[in-house]
């Protein structure tokens, strides 16, 4: 049996569901300057102290994120 790893804790991770829409997205938004890595093609990770601003950002131009916390 494998046994799970958290290598890091209180990251946020912005995921979409296709890679097309990060580049619609950095059409608006600086997105890579929220961003500290990807993990994938649709998703990359994002500072957390900086989420509310990338939030408001994204509100601004209509693209509400769904936001969860696991």
């Amino acid at each position: 049996m494998s046994e799970e790893r958290i290598l890091h804790r209180n990251l946020a991770v912005l995921r979409v569901s296709e890679a097309k829409v990060l580049d619609e997205i950095r059409a608006v938004v600086p997105l890579d300057d929220y961003c500290f890595g990807q993990l994938s093609d649709t998703e990359l990770i994002i500072d957390p102290q900086r989420l509310k601003e990338l939030i408001g950002r994204l509100d601004a131009r209509g693209l509400s994120p769904l936001i969860t916390r696991e």
